[in-house]
């Protein structure tokens, strides 16, 4: 069952992250060999839950690890970027850290201008993958979203799992590559619910609900 993250949880967001993305082609491009990638991966990621436990909202299960952060809130300051950056520099040495938060802050530029809900990141397990479990995660966290009526934004670093999120009505609104075009950020948004809806009225549809 999903509960709220309590702060003596988070290694075990951290360490389900780790595994969720361990095959991750954005992650991978920073840290390709598998000695590298677990620490990359436990420093970066755990800087973000720690920030998303402060100012957003993180839940987990047994299998599942799921952070929100909500509209009226930033998630990252500049001393996080300086942080994040020398992360990046001491798994991928200087050059790559530039290029990889060059990419990571053009994905930022796509970021919806008026309020929204974001999606930091979700991870399951990987015995538990593919399973429907993420799909029961995400939409426990997307029913607030709806209710609110504000729209909600993600970045996806994986192009395999933008069927996942484009079925729970996420749209891509950019491609931003890395030099070398191994890998790219995909930012994502999607409309609250019932403004689908309403839209589908105006244009003379049948109005439903799903």
């Amino acid at each position: 069952m999903l509960r709220h993250a309590l702060r003596h949880d988070l290694p075990a967001v951290v360490e389900t992250w780790v595994e969720a993305f361990s095959a991750d082609p954005f992650f991978r491009w920073i840290a390709p060999e598998d000695d590298t990638y677990g620490g990359f991966a436990t420093d970066w990621l755990g800087l973000i839950a720690g920030l998303c436990f402060e100012r957003g909202h993180t839940y987990l299960c047994d299998e599942a690890a799921v952070a929100w952060v909500p509209p009226d809130l930033s998630l990252i300051g500049p001393d996080d970027v300086a942080t994040a950056q020398g992360i990046l520099a001491t798994y991928a040495g200087e050059e790559r850290a530039g290029e990889a938060l060059a990419v990571i802050m053009a994905a930022r530029g796509h970021v919806l201008e008026e309020p929204h809900w974001s999606l930091q990141y979700i991870g399951v397990r990987g015995a538990a993958q593919s399973a429907g479990l993420g799909v029961a995660v995400a939409k426990i966290g997307l029913a607030t979203v709806d209710r609110d009526g504000v729209p909600c934004a993600l970045t996806s670093t994986n192009a395999k799992n933008v069927p996942f999120y484009q079925r729970l009505g996420f749209s891509v609104t950019a491609e931003i590559p890395t030099p070398d075009g191994a890998a790219a950020l995909r930012p994502m948004v999607r409309i609250p619910h019932e403004r689908r809806h309403v839209g589908r009225h105006e244009r003379g549809a049948l109005f439903t609900t799903a």
